[in-house]
């Protein structure tokens, strides 16, 4: 996607002839007709609601959708570690997972998701600077790596030291179940970042509305917040019940599940943010962006201290394994959570705090998982 900016010798040139240009406040020229938003409720059509003079949907899910599907699929794969009795759990081929990640050796099945254009991992941490993204998608490598190395011992008991089976949960030597962790990690640096650090930041709400991009029914605004909605669900209406059967996936399921009461506003959100853009006012879209970006940042921290609660709570080994997974990946994604001022510095002092002991999750104390809640709490503002 393009983002034009202005250059600052021109600005300095505009403010220049001020007082001659009786034209400075006022806003670029509306590309649609005006719409009641009022009239969109929590039944309205996401897909349906936004239409060009001709009839035309001007709603485009399908590179965020698309990413969604990826996303799926590599989870799929990853959970074959992870299976029920009588099924037997498989081990990982290194390749297959970095395939899915990349997109190469066309492992895909969706419709047109090999021949895409684009991978899971050039759309992680795209909101950071080249060097600092690189390190977090190097992290990703390394825990596919070490997910496919782990799952040879599938069919062992994990001990300390040596990864294997805690019942139906695979681990590392560390004790940890990193096919959670590389889940809950993309969550963020893939669905979060591009949603509230690409798509919907002050900056990114400045894309132009003033005429539709060449070849396509809408403008470079409607496009950009239709796909955050899209790295969302590819639903028509964004499902808020958690008992709803098929589930969201990925942030919208915990959305629904963490901070369920956001839910119904969220999708709402998403909505009156979109009549705001047809009806050209700025500050109704960017009212509505904060809504969504405090409201999803909150579900990613929510969901840490929920998963670091459970681990405590749990007496049972492979509980507390499958919730220690999730939590650290969770707590890894917190480090996109920028409306609340969290960054990787924050998220890895979290981590570090959980994972210096000699032997991982196995000497793991509640004292340590009590620091990284309350550390959590403190940041987001959480009771």
């Amino acid at each position: 996607m393009t983002f034009k900016y202005v250059p600052a010798a021109l600005i300095a040139l505009a403010f220049g002839f001020s007082s001659c240009d009786k034209n400075e406040t006022e806003s670029a020229p509306a590309l649609r007709a005006k719409m009641d938003a009022n009239a969109l409720t929590a039944t309205s059509k996401y897909t349906e609601s936004f239409k060009d003079a001709s009839g035309q949907s001007t709603v485009d899910l399908t590179t965020s959708n698309q990413r969604l599907d990826m996303f799926s699929e590599l989870n799929s794969y990853m959970a074959l570690v992870a299976v029920a009795a009588p099924a037997t759990p498989q081990t990982l081929d290194v390749t297959k997972l970095r395939g899915y990640y990349t997109n190469t050796g066309g492992y895909f099945t969706g419709a047109g998701l090999n021949a895409a254009g684009f991978s899971l991992r050039n759309t992680t941490a795209a909101s950071f600077p080249a060097t600092n993204a690189e390190t977090v998608r190097g992290y990703v490598d390394t825990k596919l790596t070490q997910l496919a190395t782990a799952s040879q011992s599938v069919n062992n008991v994990a001990t300390p030291g040596n990864a294997g089976r805690l019942g139906r949960y695979l681990v590392d030597g560390n004790g940890i179940e990193v096919n959670q962790v590389i889940q809950k990690a993309l969550i963020g640096a893939l669905l979060l970042d591009q949603i509230d650090n690409v798509l919907l930041t002050d900056n990114a709400l400045k894309a132009n509305n003033s005429k539709v991009v060449d070849g396509k029914p809408y403008s470079e605004l409607e496009h950009n917040w239709d796909l955050a909605y899209g790295y969302l669900t590819n639903n028509a209406i964004m499902t808020t019940d958690i008992n709803a059967t098929p589930r969201e996936r990925f942030l919208a399921s915990y959305l629904n599940e963490k901070n369920g009461p956001a839910s119904p506003g969220v999708y709402l959100a998403f909505l009156k943010g979109r009549a705001a853009i047809v009806n050209n006012d700025a500050a109704g879209v960017k009212a509505q962006a904060d809504i969504i970006r405090t409201e999803l940042e909150k579900t990613i921290a929510l969901a840490a201290v929920s998963y670091m609660q459970n681990w405590k709570a749990a007496s049972a080994l492979d509980v507390k394994a499958h919730a220690l997974g999730e939590g650290l990946g969770f707590i890894y994604s917190l480090r996109f959570c920028t409306k609340y001022g969290a960054d990787a510095a924050f998220s890895d002092g979290v981590l570090n705090g959980l994972t210096s002991g000699s032997q991982g999750a196995w000497s793991l104390t509640n004292a340590q998982a009590d620091v990284a809640i309350n550390a959590i709490k403190a940041k987001f503002n959480l009771q």
